[in-house]
């Protein structure tokens, strides 16, 4: 077995993220987790870690500056910043200071410690988690053994290859995007409408890492992870509320929902979050308008997202009714949507000539 990612966790007493460093490591398989309050780059001996994961709003200072002095201490020691409280500036900032990766977590809410809280705070670590080690891997891959790997299989070169190029890709394409972003003041009027399609076409590249990633954990991975109890309505909330970031100009609702407990995993949110992408991009009018609701039925949940694309030619029918990537109805995203539904023991259609899409998941309360 490789040996486990070291991380040095600067926690932020001023960020109210869900994942403590104890939490981190103890939810976790691949790392091994310090805390320290604030480290003293001059001092960080990077052969100790593999990874930094920073909180952004410290009592001292905020992680930007605390990446931009680690970058310069240490040049090939990645940095993930991690905050509850960040937005697309500082993720801007955070990435021209040198950040390998950006993480959006949610803030520690009342109900601490209750059973529901803790499903969620379980969740946002192996998110956390993935997201470390493929920073130290693509960063550090000379720490931690990845290179080392020599078995020739098929499905170890496509993790590791897809691990670096979505890293190298969304790191990058995140860069660009900050820095379009910064000419806003600088065009005239001529010329926004131009940004702003470069600004469009570059967060919905970044999107397509996601699913890119998404997808080969579940052909690596055999399928998908193993399936258990998992909130509905946080995942519904976090989805439709990064969906509503990512799509300035769009109107993406979320109904009141059932407060349960689904059959599914971490990647639930993915579901979501491509079935909304694909409902916004493909939208017929001019002002995209997409409602979220859901409702029970005994032991079922349905989930309704409504006034999204139309369907005229059935593509999404198909789509949604395919099992094989390579099939010429089936995009990545669709396709992603349908294994993991399926792999959940659910069920996933378009019901209506407007091209509803009705994700169905089993109750487990």
């Amino acid at each position: 077995m490789d040996r486990r990612v070291r991380v040095l966790f600067v926690e932020g007493d001023e960020d109210p993220t869900a994942v403590s460093p104890h939490r981190l490591e103890s939810g976790a398989r691949g790392v091994e987790v310090d805390g320290v309050a604030s480290p003293a780059a001059s001092d960080l001996d990077p052969a100790t870690y593999d990874c930094v994961v920073c909180n952004y709003a410290l009592a001292d200072g905020d992680g930007v500056g605390v990446v931009s002095k680690l970058r310069d201490a240490h040049p090939s020691l990645p940095v993930v910043v991690y905050t509850a409280v960040g937005d697309e500036a500082v993720a801007r900032d955070a990435l021209r200071a040198g950040a390998s990766d950006y993480v959006v977590g949610d803030a520690t809410g009342e109900e601490a410690g209750t059973e529901e809280t803790t499903r969620t705070v379980s969740d946002e670590a192996a998110t956390l988690e993935r997201r470390v080690v493929a920073a130290a891997n693509a960063d550090g891959a000379d720490r931690t053994g990845e290179r080392a790997r020599t078995d020739g299989s098929t499905a170890a070169q496509l993790e590791t290859l897809t691990r670096v190029l979505t890293h190298d890709i969304r790191n990058d394409l995140s860069v660009v995007v900050g820095w379009a972003d910064v000419l806003r003041d600088a065009v005239d009027e001529d010329d926004e409408e131009v940004l702003d399609r470069i600004l469009d076409n570059g967060r919905q590249t970044l999107e397509l890492t996601d699913v890119a990633r998404d997808a080969v954990e579940i052909i690596v991975g055999d399928g998908t992870e193993e399936v258990e109890p998992t909130r509905l309505e946080p995942v519904l909330r976090r989805a439709v509320q990064t969906r509503r970031e990512t799509f300035g100009d769009a109107v993406v609702e979320l109904d009141e929902v059932p407060t349960c407990r689904v059959a599914a995993n971490s990647l639930l949110e993915s579901v979501f979050r491509n079935l909304l992408n694909d409902a916004v991009a493909n939208h017929a009018g001019t002002d995209p308008a997409v409602r979220v609701a859901g409702e029970r039925d005994g032991d079922t949940v349905r989930v309704r997202i409504e006034g999204g694309a139309t369907d005229p030619d059935g593509r999404r029918r198909r789509a949604l009714g395919e099992s094989e990537l390579d099939s010429p109805a089936t995009g990545i995203s669709l396709f992603l949507v349908k294994t993991l539904v399926d792999a959940y023991g659910g069920d996933v259609r378009v019901e209506d000539a407007d091209a509803t899409v009705v994700v169905e998941l089993r109750v487990t309360d």
